[in-house]
C-alpha cells in the first residue's frame, strides 16, 4: 500500500512540474524571440508580404481566366457535400455547419468572380488580396 501511494505522489509531483515548466518555457522563449527582434522586423502587414511576383494592377491579373476560375470554384464547394455530411456530420448540426460552410465559401467565389468581371470592365477596382487570390486561381497554383 505505501508503494502505490508513493506511486500516486510521484505522478502528481510529475503533473506539477510539468505545468509549472510550460510558463517558465513560454517566459524564455518569449525573452528569446524579443532580443532577436532585429533579424525577425519584418513587417507583418498585406503589401509587405506581397513579393514584386505578384500582381499590383488589374492589368497584370488575366481577368477573364481568373473569374472563369473562381466561378469553377464556386460550383466546386458543393462536390462531394453528401459524403461529407455522411462522414462528419453526425447529428443534425453538424450537417448544417456543413452545408453552411460550402454556401458561403461559394457566394465568396461567386463574388470574387463578379469583382473580376466588374473590373474587367472598369467599374470596380479589386483589392491586393483578390489580386492575388485571381492570379493564383488564372496560374492554376
Amino acid at each position: 500500500m505505501p508503494l502505490l501511494n508513493m506511486k500516486l505522489q510521484l505522478s502528481k509531483l510529475r503533473q506539477i512540474l510539468a505545468l509549472c515548466l510550460i510558463p517558465i518555457c513560454l517566459v524564455f522563449g518569449l525573452a528569446i524571440i524579443n532580443n532577436n527582434s532585429a533579424a525577425l522586423a519584418t513587417p507583418l502587414t498585406p503589401t509587405a508580404q506581397l513579393t514584386p511576383a505578384h500582381p499590383q494592377s488589374e492589368e497584370s491579373v488575366d481577368l477573364d481566366k481568373g473569374a472563369e476560375q473562381a466561378k469553377k470554384a464556386s460550383e466546386k464547394a458543393f462536390d462531394g457535400l453528401e459524403t461529407t455530411k455522411e462522414l462528419i456530420g453526425k447529428t443534425e448540426k453538424r450537417k448544417q455547419a456543413i452545408e453552411y460552410g460550402r454556401k458561403k465559401a461559394s457566394r465568396k467565389w461567386e463574388s470574387i468572380a463578379d469583382k473580376a468581371e466588374k473590373a474587367k470592365k472598369s467599374e470596380a477596382s479589386l483589392n491586393d488580396t483578390e489580386k492575388l487570390t485571381l492570379d493564383r486561381m488564372s496560374d492554376g497554383k
